[in-house]
């Protein structure tokens, strides 16, 4: 089975615009079915903390501007000159509050993290809407690829995608695949997204070949002896609500 996962929570920064330094705050909002966005965490120390925000805030207007869904939320506070106060209005325990928040610069990447912050630091950067798709018979979950991304790991640009994790035992891990590995082609057929690899390991037989890179490497991975299973109907989550796709 196939699950395709639309994942809408992301830590909202900017990317700076010409000539200005784009607004932080610190927070890591999902969109939700009624007016504004769901405050998911805080980051310690940020403009959001020290304006007392707090995780499970519905902010429902941001700079007296109704909040309409993280896209939009996140083009509020990037276009925010840093170190402006704004007023920023939330709804909690049945309730709303008014807080003053002064943005703030987002913070620096610093040298020797470990991939998973070096990713989740990126995704503050470049705020979007990623797919991660699970292949169970396999195994395997990945997910796109940014271009800082690529750039980090050593692939082409529009090339590959990113094993975000392996199952235990699975028949991809005893061949040898490891999470941080990114995945260039699916038996010598190139893809770029998780929607390419979904469709070759779909198409793929018994055994299958993957193209990966590993420490700037090229090298292969044959995964040997999964019977394929039957391919029943994928359940696609977006914005919270759960549909299938037959």
């Amino acid at each position: 089975m196939f699950n395709v996962r639309f994942f809408m929570i992301l830590f909202v920064v900017a990317t700076p615009s010409f000539g200005q330094d784009a607004g932080w705050i610190g927070v890591r909002v999902a969109d939700q079915p009624d007016r504004g966005v769901l405050i998911r965490a805080v980051e310690p120390n940020s403009a959001a903390a020290k304006a007392g925000l707090k995780s499970e805030d519905v902010i429902v207007t941001f700079d007296k501007q109704d909040v309409i869904g993280v896209v939009q939320f996140a083009r509020l506070v990037r276009e925010t000159p840093v170190g402006r106060a704004v007023e920023v209005k939330v709804q909690r325990d049945n309730r709303e509050e008014t807080f003053q928040v002064t943005t703030e610069r987002a913070p620096k990447t610093p040298v020797g993290i470990d991939l998973s912050d070096l990713r989740d630091r990126i995704m503050r950067q470049m705020p979007d809407i990623r797919p991660s798709i699970s292949v169970s018979q396999y195994g395997i979950r990945v997910d796109s690829l940014t271009p800082q991304l690529r750039e980090f790991f050593g692939v082409g640009a529009n090339e590959g995608v990113l094993v975000a994790s392996v199952e235990t035992d699975s028949a991809a891990a005893k061949a040898g695949l490891k999470a941080g590995d990114v995945i260039t082609a699916v038996d010598a057929k190139r893809i770029s997204t998780p929607q390419d690899f979904s469709h070759e390991m779909r198409s793929a037989g018994s055994t299958v070949t993957l193209t990966i890179v590993r420490d700037k490497q090229e090298r292969e991975i044959q995964i040997e002896g999964v019977a394929r299973r039957p391919t029943g109907p994928r359940r696609e989550r977006i914005n919270s609500s759960e549909v299938n796709v037959l």
